[in-house]
């Protein structure tokens, strides 16, 4: 059984942390796994490293957003980042909005890495949805593709996220 609801997005934006926690939960009890990442202190280079930690990269991982994206197809294969799990895979980026304000173009290139490895994923039968926390509640990626990062269900209006 696929966890991915049509209606949902594979990259969502989250304001408040508990909206994403009980998101996070309500997944998990149906069988996802979840890696979680605090890029509170985030610019380029930590956040490419602290995704190497989390998602278990081999050892040639270049520290690029090239090698971020050949790394993160073997994530969508399996080789590493999620070994032994079977349902859908999230990734849950918290304070986002620390890597968005200290390089903007680098912040939207990194999520455009992540939508094409989630829209591969999702190909091959193998679910992988981000999740990307912000404090800051006018947060705006901008398209990936022809595809509009937007906002979670329940924070979809401005007013849900003051």
């Amino acid at each position: 059984m696929t966890l991915v609801e049509p209606s949902r997005g594979l990259v969502e934006l989250f304001y408040r942390a508990d909206v994403l926690n009980a998101h996070i939960d309500e997944l998990e009890q149906r069988g996802a796994s979840t890696v979680r990442v605090d890029g509170g202190s985030w610019n380029k280079e930590a956040a490419l490293e602290d995704l190497r930690v989390a998602l278990d990269f081999p050892d040639h991982y270049g520290s690029n957003l090239d090698a971020l994206s050949d790394c993160m197809f073997d994530v969508v294969a399996g080789e590493c980042g999620f070994q032994g799990s079977s349902g859908t895979r999230l990734l849950a980026l918290y304070q986002f909005d620390s890597l968005a304000r200290a390089d903007q173009w680098f912040a939207h290139q990194l999520v455009d890495v992540l939508y094409e490895a989630a829209v591969m994923a999702l190909k091959l039968g193998k679910p992988f949805l981000v999740m990307l926390q912000s404090d800051d509640p006018d947060l705006s990626i901008g398209p990936v593709g022809t595809t509009h990062i937007g906002w979670n269900r329940t924070e979809w209006a401005r007013s849900s996220r003051a």
